[in-house]
């Protein structure tokens, strides 16, 4: 993602509160994830592992971080990585304005906003910086395409907001239903891809990728960094867990729940059918003797 301007090795120390690991004239406009990661760009690791981190030309680390441990990559030490990434986001993304549309009235636009032909945005809409739409998209009223994300960091023991400058990417002939949300990723894309289908009141939050041709159903709700795949169908008030993906031709019964990747296609049902309670409580005790015959 781009950061809007190109900032200096000693501006970078300042706004990170970090320190550099060499003095040097680096500058650096781009910024990215080691998931999606971009040539010459600056990156961050907030827990050590076996990363390819040879695309980046600097990284945000742990003070503790060896410098040994990244060969020819700058490095920029800080007590909180999270807190200084969310210190340049903040910064990166400050004195954006908004604006309405003849076209559109009624519907609020940040900057940079594209928008492509035969599209109907209905009145209520909100719809934030550099968000993309395709061609013949339908976005139903009071629908919000691109607020920031729930991201958050913990330090010193209190919760802080990380503010998000990724785009939600909307392909052609998607819909969205009424009050739905599609958060914006932190430095990723949020995707909904050509021709899905997204029923009244989803919530689809930050770096969610839905694949073609997939319907959800209302009252879903779609946690971060999860890929849907194409050709899906998902019934209403289905809870999907995060970072996890849903492979091609997946059709998800209403009210399930989705904690794990899904790698087979077919039909998924987790939910419970409601009965008496008389039955339910006598289903209670059965599940509690199973539990305890197996362990």
């Amino acid at each position: 993602m781009n950061l809007g301007k190109a900032y200096n090795s000693s501006e970078l120390e300042s706004l990170l509160d970090a320190r550099c690991s060499i003095k040097t004239d680096l500058e650096l406009d781009t910024i990215s994830t080691l998931s999606h990661p971009v040539s010459g760009s600056l990156g961050f690791i907030t827990k050590m592992g076996d990363y390819d981190t040879s695309k980046f030309r600097a990284l945000i680390v742990e003070e503790s971080c060896s410098n040994d441990r990244f060969d020819k990559t700058i490095l920029f030490k800080t007590r909180n990585v999270m807190r200084s990434v969310s210190l340049l986001l903040k910064d990166v993304s400050k004195n954006q304005a908004y604006t309405s549309s003849e076209k559109y009235p009624h519907v609020t636009f940040g900057e940079n906003v594209k928008i492509g032909e035969n599209c109907y945005i209905y009145p209520g809409v909100f719809i934030n910086h550099n968000t993309e739409i395709g061609d013949n998209v339908i976005i139903h009223p009071n629908a919000v395409i691109g607020s920031d994300g729930f991201g958050l960091y913990l330090d010193q023991k209190k919760w802080h907001k990380i503010p998000h400058i990724g785009k939600v990417v909307i392909e052609d002939n998607v819909e969205i239903g009424s009050c739905t949300t599609v958060d914006r990723g932190m430095i990723d894309n949020t995707l909904l891809k050509n021709n899905c289908k997204i029923d009244n009141l989803v919530h689809i939050a930050h770096n969610v990728t839905i694949g073609r041709n997939t319907a959800i159903a209302a009252c879903t709700g779609v946690a971060g960094s999860s890929i849907v795949g194409d050709n899906c169908t998902v019934g209403g008030g289905v809870g999907i867990n995060g970072h996890i993906s849903i492979c091609d031709n997946v059709h998800i019964h209403g009210m399930s729940m989705i904690t794990k990747s899904i790698k087979s296609e077919g039909e998924y049902a987790s939910a419970m059918a409601a009965d008496t309670v008389r039955n339910w409580r006598r289903n209670q005790v059965l599940f509690r003797n199973l539990y305890k015959k197996n362990r």
